[in-house]
């Protein structure tokens, strides 16, 4: 008996591949060839300048210090992420009474929209008003200038986006432990492992893949980050926390370059696709090569 081939479940993809393409295909086509442009709000029209802007924009120190601490802070942020949401996706799966509950609990800081989140973390970390320089000076610490000193706003904007994230992490964990089988672990007591052990050679290896798609989703997300960086900090003081995605936007409607602007948001795709691609060849790969 011959299978005949059902076409009707590619008709239903229809609708879908319009919607992408109309929200997501036709953007980036416009924007890719507007980095091809010399257009400015100071120039009638727009003239094709081939790679010029993406020129000029490697040749600014902005545009290279913009760059490194967008890599830096989607390291140090990624990095305290999967570590706190493995601590609470572990907690979470052993608690199994209230689980439910903690695991509406613990999304709150997900569900809140970024820019609340920003704006929430600016009058907490606020030099004058905020509660954690109230706090200190209760404890005679005195206060700290979080948001005007460089070093101490780059790790400002780590402890919010660590906060707003990591339950994104947990949850994802939790879910692949919910899904290791209890038996795997009844045989190890029976072979006479402890606490560790089953973690060190059972849970860990079994959730490292699956921690690695919360890492890969979050590290996506970092790399473009814009309204956390724009609300609390706004990139400053003086430019010392600015990402690719906030420079990108200062081209835009600051600088009123839509050329190179638009390289920018090119360059950001690129960088995203990039890191996509080399850590799913890397991390998902071997994985692969491992089971053939």
């Amino acid at each position: 008996m011959i299978l005949q081939r059902n076409r009707f479940p590619y008709f239903c993809l229809i609708p879908g591949l319009v919607l992408v393409a109309l929200f997501s295909l036709f953007p980036f086509i416009d924007t890719l060839v507007l980095s091809f442009k010399n257009s400015k709000t100071i120039l009638p029209d727009e003239t094709f300048n081939g790679f010029h802007n993406y020129k000029v924009l490697v040749s600014y120190s902005r545009f290279w210090h913009a760059l490194f601490f967008t890599l830096l802070f989607t390291f140090v942020s990624i990095s305290l992420e999967a570590i706190v949401g493995l601590c609470f996706g572990l907690i979470l799966n052993l608690i199994s009474e209230k689980k439910g509950f903690l695991g509406i609990f613990i999304l709150i800081p997900w569900i809140i929209p970024t820019v609340v989140t920003a704006r929430m973390w600016q009058w907490m970390l606020d030099y004058n008003l905020g509660i954690l320089n109230y706090l200190l000076r209760i404890i005679e610490i005195g206060r700290i200038n979080w948001l005007g000193n460089s070093f101490v706003a780059f790790l400002s904007l780590v402890m919010a986006d660590v906060w707003k994230t990591s339950p994104f992490v947990a949850i994802i964990v939790w879910a692949g432990l919910s899904a290791i089988p209890r038996e795997i672990y009844k045989a190890s007591i029976i072979d006479g492992a402890n606490s560790w052990q089953s973690f060190r050679y059972i849970t860990l290896p079994l959730i490292l893949p699956i921690l690695g798609v919360a890492v890969l989703f979050r590290a996506i997300d970092a790399l473009r980050i814009f309204d956390l960086v724009y609300v609390l900090t706004g990139g400053g003081p003086g430019g010392a926390t600015e990402t690719l995605s906030v420079y990108s936007y200062r081209l835009f409607f600051y600088k009123g370059d839509f050329g190179q602007g638009a390289a920018a948001s090119v360059f950001i795709l690129l960088l995203v696709a990039g890191f996509s691609y080399f850590y799913m060849k890397k991390s998902f790969g071997k994985t692969e090569t491992n089971q053939l």
